[in-house]
């Protein structure tokens, strides 16, 4: 059975630009995505999106992390069978520098422009994340629904979509 796993992932401003991370490891490997990881069992989603940060891009400066949006993202192949349920907390927050290389994949920054004109090399739910939530006001917390199918290595956005509540 297929387990929910939680994940932080933000939103990461450098000056007037955006990191985001080339994956290396599967699921999602070589395309690039937000900077993000795992919530260990205990850990508040703030603090886990910060450590995740931190761990990631080397940044020694976090600062104005904002909870932005929830996303409960389903990965599914393409006969429909669930492959993976991951609840995705999304927020955004500035950093004071980064290093371009770890483990988990190459760093890079890129121009609000550029990102627009990444379809197809980023991860697709990724790339509505940015979309939504790079421009939603700090008023209301929104929650979206997605999924994506994998097929010999390529993923499709099956949908994505806010969810009023």
């Amino acid at each position: 059975m297929t387990k929910i796993i939680p994940i932080a992932i933000t939103i990461l401003r450098l000056d007037e630009k955006y990191l985001l991370l080339k994956r290396r490891n599967p699921p999602y490997e070589n395309l690039w995505s937000l900077v993000g990881g795992k919530v260990d069992i205990g850990e508040h989603i703030p603090s886990a999106a910060i450590r995740e940060v931190m761990e990631e891009t080397g940044a020694t400066t976090i600062s104005g992390y904002t909870l932005k949006g929830i996303v409960s993202e389903r990965l599914v192949s393409p006969t429909g069978s669930l492959q993976a349920h991951f609840i995705i907390f999304v927020g955004d927050a500035h950093i004071d520098s980064f290093t371009p290389s770890h483990q988990e994949g190459d760093m890079a920054l890129f121009t609000h422009d550029q990102i627009n004109d990444m379809e197809g090399k980023i991860l697709p739910s990724d790339y509505e994340m940015f979309k939504r939530f790079n421009s939603q006001s700090h008023d209301n917390l929104a929650y979206h629904e997605a999924e994506l199918v994998q097929e010999d290595g390529v993923y499709h956005l099956n949908y994505y979509r806010e969810v009023m509540h």
